[in-house]
């Protein structure tokens, strides 16, 4: 059987993000390591704890939209089970609401962006927004089209 594969985009949400097996052995190895050379040569030594910090710390938040569902740091989102479905475009929010009342946004100013000027930042954030927008809507309206016409 086929995996489906799962669009990912950076997206900046508020939930610590879980790390995967090989950043988790990375972390406990390079701590270990680091421990040892603080403890051999203590002033150059404790430097290192900087690699397990930012093994820790640095992995990136993202949003991954599947066929079925998308998944947001600790949410998931059935698109089977979204009952409204409220985009607006002026603010730029797009809002899921779930069947056991659970609300789920999407927030235009969350994407990240490379670009250094303002005009750019907002040209690129809206462009981004707009492309997993509608990604999103037209799966949940695949899925449940009474919700997508809410």
């Amino acid at each position: 059987m086929d995996q489906a594969q799962l669009a990912v985009f950076k997206y900046k949400h508020d939930d610590r993000t879980a790390l995967s097996v090989r950043r988790k052995i990375f972390f406990a190895v390079s701590l270990v390591v680091s421990l040892v050379l603080s403890f051999v040569l203590f002033p150059g030594g404790a430097l290192t704890l900087f690699v397990p910090l930012v093994a820790w710390f640095g992995s990136v938040k993202k949003i991954c939209v599947g066929p079925r569902y998308l998944v947001c740091g600790n949410q998931i989102v059935y698109y089977a089970n979204v009952t409204k479905l409220t985009l607006d475009e002026a603010a730029g929010v797009l809002s899921l609401q779930s069947a056991n009342g659970k609300l789920f946004k999407i927030e235009r100013e969350r994407f990240p962006t490379n670009a250094r000027k303002k005009d750019k930042i907002a040209v690129n954030k809206a462009a981004k927004f707009s492309k997993v927008t509608a990604r999103i809507v037209e799966k949940v309206r695949r899925a449940t089209p009474e919700a997508a016409n809410a």
